[in-house]
């Protein structure tokens, strides 16, 4: 009667359902590949093309290191969003409210507080000149004037 609950398809389909759904709590973009070889599995044994545990196994094994090298990298750019999306401070135009001397530093209004400002340029900006915020390294911006 019980021979139907043990049966290693449906084992592996829980197995594989198990680890989709701790894939939904961690986003490591890893447990997602472990879980979908567990549902390949689960698949052949059910159509009886991987009878021994042994097979299973090799299957399990080969089909989830395969999704996780090839689709890692293209799911985490589906679902993490974009790391190469420009952060929403660059090309923020604001105003110079210390003096920056060539290779110096001076200070930037931005977001409602003073932050240390330096730039590349090769002459001073006076305060009150606009400048655009090219980075933020540490608690300096690095600024250059606009054109």
């Amino acid at each position: 009667m019980l021979d139907w609950f043990f049966s290693p398809y449906l084992i592996w389909t829980v197995v594989g359902l198990l680890l989709l759904i701790t894939e939904l709590t961690t986003l490591n973009f890893i447990l997602c590949f472990f879980g979908l070889g567990a549902l390949i599995v689960a698949l052949l044994t059910w159509l009886g093309l991987t009878a021994s545990l042994s097979s299973q196994l090799l299957v399990f094994t080969l089909s989830s290191l395969f999704l996780l090298f090839v689709l890692r990298r293209t799911a985490r750019k589906l679902f993490a969003g974009h790391a190469d999306a420009p952060p929403d401070y660059a090309g923020q135009k604001v105003t110079v409210v210390k003096t920056i001397p060539a290779g110096g530093e001076g200070a930037i209004a931005y977001r409602g507080s003073e932050w240390i400002a330096f730039s590349d340029a090769p002459g001073p900006i006076p305060e009150g000149a606009a400048v655009i915020i090219e980075t933020i390294e540490g608690i300096r911006v690095k600024v250059k004037p606009v054109e």
